[in-house]
């Protein structure tokens, strides 16, 4: 976010980072609270913000940007620290839009005099979003921002990228900041600018059914090879469907090349984007799942149709910038063939490469640089055309070379012949390959081909080695050692490095390379001239390059970094089941103390029934005996009833014998039974008796019946 200069610590905390950054080439002064006026002259602070007391004292400070560290438990409090901030002057620094974000342990505000003024709705995913599209932008880009002239989004584009040129469309252009490299623009005047830009960052049309003039105004603003990066909004109401979409921009040219989900709720910068993935064949995968998670899509499409950039024969460059002098169409090279600069997805550059192998001359640098990228592409050598394009590799090397840059493929397709003879066993072939590239005198264009030279000597040397011939096998690497010595002596600087004042970024690193592979070929030489001859130790000490070691070191790195995603998520697993463990435990423990609340009045509530329990014991026990009592009375009252009852039951034996007996009488005197005669008197004493025992019945109403219906018997017969 700045380079190096007079840079004030504040917080003992910070001490760690002295020794780093005077290693960058800051001037360090480390200060107290009580002493801020050593600090005249600083461009840079750096703040530890563990209180809000430190925190207001840093804000302060009299630089140009500031930074405020805090330990990762204040995350929340950021947003509390930025609208602080912009109370004292501050806007958040635009450096903040493109960083991955702060490492672990630690949060991170970066603010700046003159940044982005985040404290409105919604401003911080736009300001992320022209992160992203800063980091897309290639280096000399003219660029049109459509949608960054508010809260100085404009800066983020301005500062984070390496472009050329910056064009930033305003309703008003009154009042608006100058600065070099950028021009305002009125809203008319984007669709039909002069010269088109390499690289277009806008939002989808508000109307839907303004997509294909707007398209129309994007596809005549963008030079073949050129970028258009939009925003699709996904819960707004304006949602385009995808499909609808890619078909609008395929109609005018455009391809969609890359695509990422943002969520608004990670944290702003460019952690708030996911890239999507691919499928096996290549094709941009997007998630339906995801874009109901998502708040916004962004597209990265690019021009591959309209007029290139026409060659110019007679321009003066140097041979590894001569990209318009040599190319037909010098837009091939943003296209297909360099790597940072070109189409991420191989099907697209398979496609074009196809394309420009029908339409370029054979003899042409497009037609090489075509070439190469299908020799390069593993899909494309899998099916028939394999035979069919080293065919026409090992034409093109024969034919004589039209300019620097066709020698250029020239060489490169001998290599990529030869790499691919070796991995099918083709020992022969490849060999002859290699020896071909050697043959080439790579000084026609660039001492940096020599990467091609060299470690063609290298593979030829260990392919004669591998065959058992060893001074066949010393030959190659003499050779390819005398010819990095030959480089290294007999070079333009010019065309090692171009502009002298303005060196290609990419020129001596790959010069590096070049000599990074001659300590192979010396480390073969030595190793191989000692006695006895140790082939194992020899090819292993012969082949630790720099380049190799990084690409293991790299290849490790990305295994450590996928072992540390795995672990990350099963951290965050764990979190989520710790916190959800935690989150249950409370529940249990919540119903722990209800159940010890409850407990408790039911031990109140015990001591009550115990007591009412005990009286109604004794309650219980006097009804008991009362009971007992009551028992015994009726017992007893039973007896008198059994005594009651024996008697009765003598007296209805009596009666019963009465009974037969005045049957008998009676059927004396109604003569149905043969009887003497009694006297009157006799008659009417029985019958006294008989009336007056009646009288003592208990049951006398029973008998009266009988005796009722016994006469009645009697009386009918």
């Amino acid at each position: 976010m700045a380079g190096p200069g007079r840079t004030y610590l504040y917080g003992q905390e910070l001490t760690a980072i002295v020794a780093p950054l005077r290693a960058a080439g800051c001037e360090v002064v480390v200060e107290g609270a009580d002493e801020s006026h050593r600090m005249a002259g600083a461009t840079l602070g750096i703040a530890w913000a563990g209180t809000g007391a430190e925190r207001s004292a840093a804000l302060g400070c009299q630089v140009d940007s500031l930074v405020l560290i805090g330990d990762e438990g204040r995350a929340a409090e950021l947003a509390a620290w930025t609208l602080q901030a912009a109370t004292l002057g501050w806007q958040v620094h635009p450096a903040a839009f493109a960083m991955m974000g702060a490492p672990s342990g630690v949060v991170i505000l970066a603010l700046s005099r003159a940044g982005v003024t985040v404290t409105g709705g919604g401003v911080e995913p736009q300001a992320s979003y022209h992160g992203l599209a800063a980091a897309l932008v290639r280096p000399g880009d003219d660029v049109i921002a459509t949608d960054a002239a508010g809260h100085g989004l404009w800066r983020i584009v301005q500062q984070q990228s390496r472009c050329r040129w910056l064009g930033v469309v305003a309703k008003s252009l009154s009042a608006l900041p100058q600065e070099p490299g950028m021009e305002w623009l009125e809203p008319s005047e984007w669709p039909r600018h002069a010269q088109p830009v390499d690289t277009l960052i806008t939002q989808l049309p508000g109307d839907p059914l303004g997509l294909e003039p707007w398209l129309q105004h994007v596809q005549a603003a963008l030079v073949r090879s050129g970028r258009m990066v939009v925003a699709i909004p996904l819960h707004d109401g304006r949602t385009v469907p995808t499909g609808a979409l890619v078909a609008a921009m395929e109609r005018q040219g455009l391809v969609i090349d890359r695509a990422w989900w943002q969520t608004f709720s990670r944290p702003a910068g460019l952690p708030q984007f996911a890239e999507t993935a691919r499928d096996a064949a290549g094709h941009l995968t997007l998630d339906p799942e995801a874009s109901r998670t998502a708040d916004a899509l962004i597209l990265m499409a690019v021009k591959v149709g309209g007029p290139g950039v026409v060659g110019d024969p007679s321009l003066l460059a140097p041979n590894i910038i001569a990209f318009q002098r040599d190319y037909l169409d010098a837009s091939l090279v943003r296209l297909i063939v360099s790597m940072g600069l070109r189409l991420e997805s191989a099907g697209l550059r398979r496609q074009l490469a196809r394309k420009a192998l029908l339409d370029c001359p054979e003899s042409s640098a497009d037609y090489g640089a075509a070439l190469c990228v299908l020799l390069y592409d593993a899909d494309e050598m899998r099916n028939h055309r394999r035979s069919e394009l080293l065919a026409a590799a090992m034409c093109y090397m024969d034919a004589p070379a039209a300019n620097p840059t066709v020698l250029r493929w020239q060489i490169s397709l001998g290599f990529a012949a030869a790499t691919l003879h070796q991995a099918d066993g083709e020992l022969s072939l490849a060999a002859d390959c290699y020896s071909r590239v050697l043959g080439f005198d790579v000084l026609q264009f660039s001492p940096l081909l020599g990467t091609k030279t060299t470690a063609a000597a290298v593979r030829l040397g260990w392919i004669r080695f591998g065959q058992g011939d060893l001074a066949a096998a010393r030959s190659a690497w003499a050779r390819g050692l005398d010819e990095a010595r030959r480089l290294s002596a007999q070079s333009a600087w010019e065309e090692v490095v171009g502009d002298a004042d303005a060196p290609e970024t990419f020129a001596l690193p790959e010069f590096a390379a070049v000599m990074d592979e001659a300590g192979c070929l010396a480390s073969a030489l030595r190793l191989t001239a000692e006695v006895p001859l140790r082939p194992g130790v020899a090819w292993q000490w012969s082949n630790r390059s720099w380049r190799a070691q990084l690409q293991e070191l790299r290849g490790q790195l990305q295994h450590t970094q996928l072992w540390q995603g795995q672990l990350q998520e099963a951290k965050d697993w764990l979190d989520s089941q710790y916190h959800l463990l935690t989150a249950e435990l409370e529940r249990c423990q919540q119903g722990r103390d209800a159940l010890a609340s409850q407990k408790h009045a039911l031990d109140s509530e015990l001591v009550g029934v115990r007591a009412a329990f005990h009286l109604s014991h004794q309650h219980a026990m006097a009804e008991s005996l009362a009971l007992h009592q009551q028992l015994r009375d009726v017992q007893a009252e039973n007896a008198d009833l059994l005594d009651i009852q024996a008697r009765q039951q003598m007296a209805h034996a009596q009666l019963e014998a009465s009974a037969r007996m005045l049957a008998a009488a009676t059927g004396v005197v109604m003569g149905t039974t043969p009887q003497p005669r009694l006297p009157a008197e006799s008659l009417a004493e029985e019958m006294f008796r008989l009336a007056d025992a009646l009288e003592r019945l208990p049951l006398k109403r029973m008998v009266r019946t009988m005796l009722r219906a016994l006469t009645s018997l009697l009386g009918r017969r």
